[in-house]
């Protein structure tokens, strides 16, 4: 019998560089053929080769030579072809099985193909061409075959794994619906029971859903509860709400009110590409107004009657250091000074409360005029334009060609318009910009004021305009807090409305709209 001879080196072979490359084994009895195999193989082909004369020493050795191709002599002593090959796939199925037969055989090889599972049987003598094209397409089919195994084997443990996930999965769901159900089991404890009332609408403002709070409400302010307009009991200006939030006073009947609505946006749609509905909350404001009162007719009482000492002391003050006393050392006369300006800082926030409680009580009375408007914001940039200049900063004013009347207080007004711009000047670093414009639009104007500062945080915007706000939470400010509730008096009290867009670190712009020709 021939050692088996393996085809351990091969030289390059230009033009074989492509063609695919596997181990091959021949069996055949007769030496002379594995010899010209192997010979040929060798020479024009880069696989490797191992030979054997007898079927059972390559049975033998099959397991360790891992081959991808097995090429088997049909009549063979001791073993015939088609027994070998049988034994060949029972240990390596993925293996491709090819049969040498001769003429005689023919038949028997063609019935193996189905039997055995043989790829296909060459005739003796072959043509060299036809056995290298068999064996590379049985070298692909081999690889195909074990690349199928492969994918099977990784799809079956992929299953595998996918059911445990499934599994996983489901019990989370379960463990997530359980908890769901307990969740909304509170919340709806918590709508039914709160003290609160709490309102739904549609994105037309039209009322969806009350919890019982806020149905005893209506019922008692005389609405039914069929869909309504928010506007039809709250009495809000649609221009007044936000895209996103407001917060503000109205009444239900007779019942005093704060309400707090908010947008609720379409998950993973952004908030400028509009509402999808809303959420109010109402809270009953009686027992507040009532302090409230209470402590505004004290406040009211207490800074009236500071007002005539303050006078006094400042006008002291301004006698002294004018030298009615005598003559002064000028570090007495700077103390005097710094006296008075906190007695007028003092007296300022007197007038301030006393013009807010005034506003809010109805005793306000207002000096009705007609009022160029345009005039009245150029004198008070012009006023300005020196604090500006002093901080760095430009101040722009952009109006109308025509001279726009209006009817109103001009002396409230002209706080209004002050205060605003104050603010801007205050709160815009050096080297920034403020721009005051005015359009006008059919019966009303809308006036902005428009900064490049350090902007106000989302979570203060709905606070503004309320008493003692200083803009943000995140920096204490040595004014009143006064001013822009004030300016939200006066403004309604002409009939307009004021607002804000602010974005922190970017800057504000504030609006005021107002009738161009309104009655009082």
């Amino acid at each position: 019998m021939e050692s088996p001879v393996e085809h351990a080196h091969v030289k390059h072979i230009p033009g074989l560089t492509h063609r695919k490359v596997g181990t091959v084994v021949i069996v055949d009895d007769e030496m002379m053929v594995t010899s010209s195999l192997h010979a040929m193989l060798r020479l024009e082909t880069l696989h490797t080769v191992h030979t054997f004369n007898a079927p059972q020493e390559a049975l033998d050795h099959i397991q360790g030579i891992d081959p991808d191709v097995v090429i088997s002599d049909f009549s063979m002593p001791g073993m015939d072809g088609l027994t070998f090959l049988k034994a060949v796939k029972a240990q390596r199925p993925e293996t491709t099985l090819i049969l040498l037969t001769g003429y005689a055989d023919k038949q028997n090889a063609i019935e193996a193909i189905n039997e055995v599972g043989i790829y296909r049987y060459i005739e003796k003598p072959w043509d060299n061409d036809v056995l290298k094209m068999s064996i590379d397409n049985a070298l692909e089919r081999s690889r195909l075959i074990s690349d199928l195994q492969d994918n099977i084997t990784a799809l079956t443990q992929a299953r595998g794994e996918l059911r445990e996930a499934n599994d996983a999965l489901e019990h989370r769901v379960q463990e997530k619906t359980r908890d769901l159900a307990e969740t909304t089991r509170k919340l709806q404890a918590i709508l039914e029971h709160t003290a609160d009332g709490i309102l739904t609408l549609d994105e037309e403002y039209q009322l969806t859903w009350a919890n019982p709070t806020a149905e005893t409400w209506l019922k008692d302010a005389g609405y039914e509860l069929a869909p309504q307009s928010l506007y039809a009991f709250l009495r809000v200006p649609k221009d007044a709400l936000p895209a996103n939030q407001a917060l503000f006073e109205s009444t239900l009947g007779t019942l005093p009110v704060e309400v707090s609505l908010s947008a609720i946006h379409e998950t993973g749609r952004e908030p400028s590409a509009g509402q999808d509905a809303f959420v109010i909350v109402i809270r009953n404001m009686t027992a507040r107004k009532e302090l409230e009162r209470l402590r505004d007719d004290f406040v009211s009482t207490l800074t009236h009657d500071l007002r005539t000492p303050l006078l006094a002391a400042i006008q002291t003050l301004g006698l002294l250091l004018e030298g009615a006393g005598g003559d002064i050392p000028p570090r007495v006369a700077e103390l005097i000074q710094m006296l008075i300006e906190s007695n007028r800082d003092m007296l300022g926030l007197v007038n301030d409360l006393l013009e807010v409680y005034k506003y809010e009580s109805g005793k306000q009375r207002l000096i009705w005029d007609h009022i160029s408007i345009t005039a009245l914001l150029g004198h008070i940039v012009q006023e300005l334009q020196a604090l500006a200049q002093s901080r760095e900063q430009s101040l722009t004013l952009a109006l109308p060609a025509e001279d726009i009347l209006i009817q109103g207080d001009k002396q409230e007004l002209r706080r209004v318009f002050v205060n605003l711009l104050g603010n801007a000047i205050h709160f815009t670093p050096k080297g920034g910009h403020i721009a005051l414009s005015l359009e006008v639009n059919q019966d009303t104007l809308l006036c902005s004021v428009k900064d490049n500062g350090r902007g106000i945080p989302a979570q203060d915007l709905p606070h503004l305009f309320q008493r003692f706000s200083q803009g943000t939470s995140k920096q204490r400010s040595s004014g009143s807090g006064l001013g822009l509730y004030l300016s939200r008096q006066i403004v309604e009290a002409h009939h307009g409305h004021i607002w804000v867009d602010s974005v922190e670190n970017q800057g504000s712009q504030f609006y005021v709209r107002l009738p161009v020709q309104k009655q009082p």
